[in-house]
């Protein structure tokens, strides 16, 4: 297969200034006085792209994502490297960018399809498939600047879709739009995908880039750091993000034992969390969310089997004590719990400085989304000892469109019932030993 996109070498530098006035000093001074630091936002970033394919971009804020696809779409220009492509570019850049504020919706269209090479009257013939698909009604007459952040993502989105490009970049713009107009423009990026267009795909949404794409690259402080199969990809993503909100939210340094620790447990990362509560009287020291083959779970296929391991230490002793955990899908909506008292466990009488470890195993038949897992221990009648929300987190993906918080696993089946119109009556005969034959038609005698 042919390439359709090369990307070699491709760093970019800005200089960054604390004062206006710095850029001034080091222009009289030609340079002698340096007043700016350097921040490379991009560096030494290489690949290829296949035409045909449709490749996904991710990685966390500030990684570099959307000046990469300014580079590759050519609004922008590389501090050291090239890009080469071949055929018309179309690109869906960050809110804004390659509209006049001033312009009428019309104008606009007009204006950035003569940019990609189109004629007066090729715009006048795709006019009308984009004024529907973009469907803002008489906005489109009407200045760019009086627009909602979605009615422009609507108008952007059908110019770039409309115009049929050979390689079709799109920057995060689809998360502003509404859920039907979501749904619109995915339909929009299949049918471009099955014309054979090369689709380069920045999004925060895992859904979206594993159902739409064949590959993936993880970007971190400007560089490639993974490049290969979606689901891999999304999974060390999703790790990334995991250590960042761990960081952010750890109270005590990774170096520093838990009071208490007993030596055979071995070194330990904090446990982060969102809120805690309870007596004291035990407290949930260690948890981990593993996949069938043992390894931490941040990105999960729906259905997959996991594994949360939770070990509480007791600091007094207790009669019977319950272990749980909640999980919670990101609008704080309950998916599913459980806890030992529920499965049957009895832990019985522990003593204080006594370790017990629980393990939940569990098929993970959860909708599309990306889920918190909150952890309890608490007394039979429901006292708590410890809570901590928020403890883990990991997201949901699948390779098919499931809709709502859960996946319930359907099947379905068909039959044709023999039903059919004909000499303008209606006739339906089921196909049995006992048939009976319905018939409207005005010549047939009942």
């Amino acid at each position: 297969m042919s390439v359709a996109l090369r990307v070699e070498g491709v760093s970019k530098q800005y200089r960054i200034y604390r004062r206006p006035g710095d850029r001034l000093t080091e222009s009289l001074t030609r340079g002698r006085l340096k007043r700016h630091r350097e921040f490379w936002a991009l560096k030494g970033v290489s690949f290829g792209v296949e035409r045909g394919t449709t490749t996904g971009i991710i990685g966390p804020n500030g990684c570099g994502k959307s000046t990469l696809l300014q580079i590759i779409s050519g609004t922008l220009e590389p501090t050291a490297g090239n890009v080469w492509r071949d055929g018309r570019v179309a690109a869906l850049l960050e809110l804004g960018a390659g509209f006049d504020p001033e312009g009428t919706g019309v104008e606009n269209v007009f204006m950035n399809a003569a940019l990609m090479g189109f004629s007066r009257r090729e715009t006048e013939r795709l006019f009308p498939e984009i004024e529907r698909f973009a469907e803002i009604g008489p906005f489109i007459y009407q200045p760019v600047k009086t627009y909602s952040s979605g009615m422009f993502v609507r108008l952007a989105f059908a110019v770039a879709a409309s115009v049929e490009p050979d390689i079709f970049v799109i920057d995060e713009a689809l998360a502003v739009g509404d859920a039907v107009f979501q749904h619109r423009c995915l339909r929009r990026i299949r049918e471009i995908q099955e014309r054979g267009a090369t689709v380069l795909f920045v999004s925060h949404d895992a859904a979206a880039i594993r159902a739409l794409c064949s590959r993936a690259i993880l970007l971190s402080a400007g560089r490639v750091v993974q490049d290969g199969a979606p689901f891999d990809v999304l999974n060390h993503y999703q790790k990334i993000v995991m250590e960042r909100e761990q960081a952010y939210e750890d109270e005590t340094t990774a170096s520093e034992a838990a009071p208490g620790q007993a030596e055979d447990e071995g070194p330990r990362t904090p446990l982060s969390y969102s809120f805690r509560h309870g007596d004291g009287s035990a407290e949930i020291v260690s948890a981990e969310l593993l996949d069938a083959s043992r390894r931490p779970a941040a990105f999960v296929e729906t259905g997959s089997p996991l594994t949360l391991r939770v070990r509480a230490r007791f600091n007094r002793e207790v009669e019977d004590a319950v272990v749980g955990f909640l999980v919670n899908n990101s609008h704080g909506i309950h998916a599913y719990g459980t806890n030992t008292k529920e499965q049957q466990i009895e832990l019985g009488l522990l003593r204080r400085g006594d370790t017990v470890e629980v393990s939940f195993a569990f098929n993970c038949w959860l909708g599309l989304d990306r889920f918190s897992v909150s952890l309890a221990v608490h007394s039979r009648d429901g006292i708590s000892y410890d809570w901590l929300d928020g403890a883990l987190f990991f997201q949901v993906a699948s390779p098919v469109l499931v809709e709502g918080i859960a996946n319930l696993n359907a099947s379905a089946t068909a039959r044709r019932v023999g039903m059919r119109d004909a000499d303008f009556g209606l006739r339906v005969e089921e196909q049995e030993s006992d048939a009976i034959t319905l018939s409207t038609n005005p010549q047939s005698k009942i």
